[in-house]
């Protein structure tokens, strides 16, 4: 009786993505002398009231956002007498987070390590993306930001790591029809200027600008640049890296829950999975993350057939390899696979407007556009 539960926490999953999508949540690593531990801070007054006057700052920051507010912050704090960050990271281990920052004043090699530890736990289903200052890792999962110098005030952030709070608290404050891109910091005043902002943005740098009328965040990137076979140019964005995380997330905890180890794997229940994981991608297609139409779930029978050629090839059945190679899809993906369920889901993730093409004409005298 597992299958209809799943459809309605399939539809409970995409209502949540969907609204995680407008409301990002932050992991933050502080190292202080008080309040060690983990907190949740929704608002300024879950502020630990005895931690250092900077880290209070650097997490109001954060809490500021952009279009909307962060859901909340999972606030990590170790010791900042021998405490690492990743102690810090370890301690946020039970928590699901869209964005991670190290304390303000992190350097290498505690943002190498922080950056290893995001690219490593990203090949399972975590889906932070960690803002971290000057980190050149070409990693969907780590955006560089590079600006320095940064003027609020009388107040000067000589590294980016001292602002990169705020720039987490923009991210997860972007709803999924929206980018960060242009996203303005009405506070700042200056910024040390990028001698060439193209470049710096297609090295996979995250840069602040200042345009004469304000200071605002250039294109919203990764430290992407390398795309390999199999990969896609999406994977240079954050508004795509997020969209897409969410989607797997949800999606795999969701089958974790309530399939897994639940029923048998035959043919038929494997279809009536596909049935409720369409129905989840659609209800993102209802929420505006995915394209009208574009969306679907489908045995993945290339996937099946190099597994089941796996499986005799080792076995030494070499009948049994020729058998599978002359299946067609329709036949191999009716095949036992044992445990293993082979899925390919799909979907086109809507990009938001950035780039723009405008044309002005003036013709006896009025302008036309």
């Amino acid at each position: 009786m597992g299958l209809p539960q799943l459809t309605f926490e399939l539809k409970k999953a995409a209502d949540t993505a969907a609204a995680r999508t407008a409301q990002g949540v932050i992991g933050m690593i502080l190292k202080d002398t008080k309040a060690i531990g983990v907190h949740v801070i929704y608002q300024e007054s879950d502020i630990p009231a005895d931690l250092g006057a900077d880290n209070i700052a650097y997490i109001k920051r954060a809490l500021v956002g952009y279009i909307n507010r962060p859901t909340c912050i999972y606030l990590s704090v170790v010791s900042s007498d021998g405490g690492t960050v990743s102690d810090g990271f370890a301690a946020l281990g039970q928590y699901s987070y869209d964005y991670l920052v190290g304390p303000p004043d992190i350097t290498t090699p505690d943002t190498t390590t922080l950056a290893d530890l995001v690219k490593e736990q990203r090949k399972g289903r975590y889906i932070g993306k960690a803002v971290l200052p000057d980190t050149d890792s070409d990693h969907e999962g780590i955006i560089n930001f590079t600006a320095t110098n940064i003027k609020v005030g009388t107040t000067t952030y000589e590294t980016g790591g001292m602002y990169a709070s705020r720039i987490a608290g923009i991210l997860a404050g972007t709803p999924a029809d929206c980018s960060a891109t242009y996203a303005p910091l009405p506070e700042v005043t200056g910024v040390d200027a990028v001698e060439d902002p193209d470049e710096a943005i297609n090295s996979g740098k995250l840069i602040l600008i200042n345009d004469g009328r304000q200071v605002k965040l250039g294109r919203a990137v990764t430290s992407k640049t390398t795309v390999a076979d199999g990969e896609t140019q999406a994977l240079k964005k954050i508004k795509m890296v997020a969209a897409v995380d969410l989607i797997r997330y949800y999606a795999l905890t969701t089958i974790e829950d309530n399939y897994q180890g639940k029923c048998s794997n035959t043919y038929d229940n494997k279809c009536i999975l596909l049935t409720a994981l369409r129905g989840y991608l659609k209800e993102l297609e209802n929420g505006g993350v995915l394209l009208e139409k574009s969306s679907g779930a489908e045995l993945d029978a290339a996937a099946i057939r190099a597994f089941l050629i796996d499986q005799a090839s080792k076995a030494g059945d070499v009948e049994e390899t020729n058998r599978i190679k002359a299946l067609d899809d329709a036949a191999v993906v009716k095949e036992d696979t044992g445990s293993y369920v082979f899925i390919r889901l799909f979907g086109y993730v809507l990009d938001a407007m950035e780039d723009f093409a405008v044309t002005l004409e003036v013709s006896n005298g009025l302008l036309a556009m």
